[in-house]
């Protein structure tokens, strides 16, 4: 009798503690943070704090995502399993890689109906009196960042070449005669003048494309921009080079390799920032951003270049080259070309000036803006070194190519800004719209020259 009622204890025991399945836990684990989540949006709403929470992106921001590309096939229609896709449309082209989608526009763009960033279309047919200077590049060249179309370093060297014209008309008295005066000390006098150039219209057309590297430019140059008979062509780029891989002779679209081949799986990188993408959205975190965690700097927002080369790598020291061999097989694929492009120029009877494009390692760190130290900082200890050793070998196959003709001149603007007190670099590759200023100068300048007219002797 005692040992029933012993056992009869134990078993009631056991029945008051029964082992829960495991969706119990589960739902507890999923549960309680969408319980928080629910209690801390209806608090957020009691109170009035629906603006603070509300998901505005920066103006940076918006920047940014206006200026990522979002990349279409060749017969228009999108790519929606590519990850990053932006507002600049590009189609994809088996010549060129991508070039942008004619026709479309936002608030910080305009792209006209040849594809080119221009908020006028451009006639085959060249005018008599008009001068073409065509701009072929990647990001820097197009742009990229700007406030609009007329913050571009070619839309303000447009502007420089016209109101030089102008100005002749207006006060000729300013400039070099077109014939010398008598005297020696008149002429003198006179050519202590600035130069004059012939008075034509000049029109800047921009036919960089972000992300193009010279193999890209090269295809641009022969393909399309050649058909509009330019005067003079501007490449500025170097950089999409150094860090495109030797495999490749141009730029081409980010992914696509992998969505072709059926492997669509995204890289861990990309399934995070899908991820933290999806978490900022939650009030919980943006709760504990805003007032628990320190405020991040606004520089951090874009430090990878938008829209470069094949790769999706996180960092931006994942493109370097990793050895010496690989450094030189990307400069030997600049020089070639360069030479082609040089080549052309010479054939065809026209000008190429080919510009080093600035960079951000090179600033000093004296004249160095807060947020451009903070950009750098995120690059890594050996990124500055390893862009300095590629520069130097990049600025000199680029004299061995531009020395071949006389048509051909080379720029060197890698440490244009090295000096400047100005903010000058909202990304490592992009300017800010008064440093594009800077840049059109160095340009005007080069052309200036080029362009002169020579004063014919008295009684010519």
């Amino acid at each position: 009798m005692y040992k029933r009622q012993r056992g009869w204890k134990q078993r009631s025991w056991k029945r008051k503690t029964p082992h829960r399945p495991w969706y119990f836990y589960a739902a507890l684990w999923v549960g309680i943070p969408i319980g928080l989540e629910l209690l801390m949006r209806l608090g957020v709403s009691v109170t009035g704090m629906n603006q603070a929470f509300a998901t505005q992106p920066s103006e940076q921001a918006q920047r940014v995502q206006a200026y990522q590309l979002g990349f279409r096939s060749p017969s228009g229609e999108p790519y929606p399993e590519l990850p990053q896709q932006g507002a600049l449309q590009a189609i994809r082209s088996p010549l060129m890689g991508y070039q942008l989608l004619p026709a479309q526009q936002n608030p910080y763009w305009i792209i006209n109906p040849q594809g080119f960033r221009d908020e006028e279309p451009i006639e085959l047919a060249k005018a008599s009196n008009e001068v073409r200077i065509f701009v072929l590049g990647g990001g820097m060249a197009f742009g990229q960042l700007n406030a609009n179309n007329q913050a571009t370093f070619a839309h303000q060297l447009e502007q420089q070449l016209n109101a030089q014209v102008t100005a002749q008309r207006q006060t000729p008295e300013k400039f070099q005669p077109t014939v010398l005066p008598y005297t020696a000390e008149e002429v003198e006098k006179v050519l202590q003048r600035p130069e004059r150039i012939p008075e034509r219209q000049y029109r800047v057309v921009n036919a960089a494309v972000p992300g193009h590297a010279s193999g890209n430019d090269l295809a641009m140059l022969i393909q399309q921009v050649a058909a509009y008979n330019p005067d003079m062509v501007i490449l500025l780029n170097s950089y999409e080079d150094l860090l495109l891989p030797s495999t490749y002779s141009g730029s081409d679209i980010p992914g696509l390799d992998a969505l072709l081949t059926g492997n669509r799986d995204r890289s861990d990188h990309q399934l995070g920032q899908t991820l933290q993408s999806w978490l900022g959205q939650l009030y919980l975190v943006k709760g504990v951003q805003t007032y628990l965690l320190p405020a991040r700097s606004p520089a951090t927002e874009q430090v990878i270049p938008l829209n470069l080369t094949m790769a999706t790598q996180p960092t931006l020291e994942e493109y370097l080259p990793t050895d010496e061999a690989e450094l030189n097989a990307r400069v030997d694929r600049y020089r070639n070309h360069l030479l082609q492009m040089v080549r052309w120029s010479a054939s065809a009877r026209k000008r190429l000036l080919v510009g080093i494009q600035p960079e951000l390692s090179a600033r000093s760190p004296d004249a160095m803006p807060p947020a451009e130290q903070a950009l750098l900082e995120q690059l890594g200890d050996d990124y500055a070194t390893r862009i300095e050793a590629g520069y130097n070998k990049l600025v000199a196959a680029a004299k061995q190519a531009t020395q071949t003709s006389a048509n051909a001149e080379l720029l060197d603007l890698h440490q244009l800004f090295a000096n400047s007190q100005d903010p000058a670099f909202q990304s490592p590759t992009s300017l800010t719209d008064e440093a594009n200023a800077v840049l059109a100068e160095q340009f005007y300048q080069v052309i200036i020259d080029q362009l002169a007219i020579t004063p014919k002797p008295f009684g010519s």
